[in-house]
């Protein structure tokens, strides 16, 4: 049985800055539109940001299928017949169709450049995949399934969030930036002699969504068996907001 080591480095843990906000203090007014407060000569602008962090519940696993040689068909053909192989093996092993898809495929001839003129040399290959995982303590035996059955690199492994928590933590994330806006506008308003009375517009600036990234940076095969084991870490979402407040001099 073949050995398999597969050593990981950790790129990224959600590495996004803790709730910060910055705010201006100024003078406006203007007209309003539908459903918002009546704007007054004084006003208060903050911007601030807010994060929420939660376990991830996706992993997304990177691995190709490569392939070289004299003739392009030959090459083609080799790439298809282990991509096939690895389909099927992670079909096998409980994956849905659906979860492995194409992230770049791409069929080239070597080429340089000489002072004689271009040499031409064999062509080589590539198919990416990605594919996922909704069970995140699933990744290494992911990527020992795709390995053992045709691919022959990995790029790494992210965890992610589904889309359905994704949204679940923006909103939470929007809650809390709310929160720090009303707090320092609040903060303006004492040092500038002023009272907050009622907001007056949000803005929704940004969206931020960084997963935890562990890439790939060794693989090794010998003649013992063993097997990938990977672990996973917290995924940050971060919302940022722009609020204006009417105010009154205190």
């Amino acid at each position: 049985m073949q050995q398999k080591t597969l050593a990981v480095a950790v790129l990224g843990a959600a590495l996004l800055v803790a709730s910060g906000v910055a705010g201006a203090l100024a003078l406006s007014s203007g007209p309003a539109s539908a459903g918002e407060a009546t704007p007054s000569e004084q006003s208060i602008t903050v911007s601030a940001d807010g994060d929420v962090e939660a376990q991830a519940d996706q992993a997304v696993v990177r691995v190709a299928v490569t392939a070289a040689g004299e003739d392009s068909t030959a090459v083609r053909d080799e790439m298809a017949e282990r991509a096939e192989s690895m389909r099927d093996a992670l079909a096998e092993y409980g994956l849905d169709e659906d979860a492995v898809r194409t992230a770049h495929y791409d069929i080239r001839q070597e080429r340089e450049r000489t002072p004689q003129g271009t040499e031409y040399g064999e062509y080589r290959g590539q198919h990416h995949f990605e594919i996922t995982v909704e069970d995140t303590d699933a990744a290494g035996e992911v990527v020992d399934v795709a390995v053992d059955s045709g691919a022959d690199r990995v790029m790494g492994v992210s965890f992610t969030l589904s889309d359905e928590k994704r949204e679940t933590l923006y909103q939470e994330a929007l809650t809390e930036a709310m929160g720090n806006a009303e707090t320092r506008a609040d903060t303006l308003a004492d040092a500038g002699g002023l009272s907050v009375t009622e907001t007056h517009t949000i803005v929704s600036t940004d969206t931020q969504y960084r997963p935890f990234e562990a890439e790939t940076v060794a693989y090794t095969s010998g003649d013992a068996g063993g097997s990938t084991s990977i672990d996973s870490g917290p995924v940050t979402v971060t919302a940022d907001v722009r609020v204006t407040y009417n105010a009154t001099t205190a």
